[in-house]
């Protein structure tokens, strides 16, 4: 039994370096310590990078807790709690929506507009780094593959 489970696990083992959860991982790491990195030198050193998930969302307009929460992919309850925590570094603001008096509509304040525009310049110049290792035309495919990907999971 144990020479079937190690040959089995060996061969596992022999596919690790092609995993494509593992290719990916390993760059969403990269990724996010990059963009984490370009922030912190911004001076946003006691931002999440995981706090993302809600600003990147947020209509011009605004956007309620439970659309973020969809969008977001994550608990409206967990959606709540990255608001408080936003809310109180003063990244994002509340208003009472319109004709929904059970909902609140979630703002970018100036400072988290500010934010996000110093999020995208860091974005960018990440996405110059690995432009510089790949190339532009590797570089526009993978964006191709990963839209194509999103789209056919209906991750969007």
């Amino acid at each position: 039994m144990t020479a079937t489970i190690d040959a089995r696990y060996e061969a596992c083992l022999a596919k690790r370096a092609d995993s494509l959860a593992r290719l990916i991982n390993l760059f969403k790491k990269d990724i996010d310590l990059r963009i984490t990195q370009k922030l912190q030198d911004r001076g946003y050193t006691n931002f999440k990078l995981g706090d993302m998930v809600l600003l990147v969302h947020i209509d011009p307009q605004g956007t309620i807790n439970n659309d973020l929460a969809r969008k977001a992919r994550i608990s409206k309850q967990a959606m709540s709690k990255v608001v408080k925590n936003l809310e109180a570094e003063n990244f994002i603001g509340t208003r009472k929506h319109d004709t929904d008096n059970r909902a609140s509509i979630i703002f970018l304040t100036e400072k988290g507009k500010e934010f996000m525009i110093n999020a995208y310049e860091a974005v960018d110049e990440v996405q110059a780094l690995y432009e510089d290792i790949i190339g532009p035309e590797a570089l526009t495919s993978l964006k191709t593959i990963l839209k194509q990907l999103n789209a056919g999971l209906k991750l969007d």
